[in-house]
């Protein structure tokens, strides 16, 4: 199956959704949209174009708290077309930016200190830690990790992929792991949950030799 082929339909009001990310995806969000977006928090407001979404990001976000997940992907849209940029583009750049900022002291010496063969086998479950629909389960066979991350909705997959992707990518090149492969090898009905259809998307992480 392709992402092109997966549901797109959304059946919750903004806010509403039983699928939820951290805050601390929303509050960094929020920190690169003052900082980095051209015209900050207004322009995003406007490119949004709707209200409901607005209100929501009107709200002050907590680190430790739980939110939909559906408005920070509709957001990427909508900064996308605020710097001229294509939705995955800007959600990699928003992502880079994500794990940056939330690369602290500790895991930094982390990276430093476990393999990459580690980093790998670990990394997707601590990206999938942000959500609280995902499971990941990874092994590795030499300079192979191979995976599975469960409990995708359709409309997130693409978004979810991306995300992991630079997280993944991300915490390799600060290993000097730079010359890996990330690749997504198939995807699969895998259930439902909350009265929608989720999938599961196989991953494999090469790494150098």
């Amino acid at each position: 199956m392709r992402t092109d082929e997966l549901p797109t339909e959304w059946p919750w009001a903004v806010g509403e959704s039983p699928f939820r990310i951290k805050g601390t995806a929303y509050a960094f969000h929020m920190e690169f949209v003052r900082e980095g977006l051209p015209g900050g928090l207004a322009a995003q407001g406007e490119a949004l174009d709707d209200p409901a979404l607005q209100r929501f990001f009107a709200q002050t976000f907590f680190t430790t708290s739980w939110y939909d997940v559906w408005p920070l992907i509709q957001a990427g849209r909508a900064c996308g077309e605020v710097v001229g940029k294509p939705f995955e583009e800007f959600v990699r750049v928003r992502a880079q930016h994500q794990v940056e900022r939330d690369l602290g002291l500790v895991r930094r010496v982390l990276l430093r200190v476990l393999s990459a063969r580690s980093l790998a086998l670990r990394v997707p479950s601590l990206n999938a830690s942000y959500f609280d629909f995902v499971a990941v389960e990874s092994s590795a066979d030499g300079r192979v990790v191979s995976g599975v991350c469960r409990g995708l909705p359709g409309p997130i997959v693409r978004w979810y992929q991306i995300v992991t992707e630079t997280f993944i990518a991300e915490v390799l090149r600060r290993n000097g792991a730079e010359d890996h492969t990330i690749a997504w090898e198939s995807l699969e009905r895998d259930g439902d949950a909350h009265g929608v259809p989720v999938f599961a998307a196989r991953f494999r992480i090469e790494l150098p030799a």
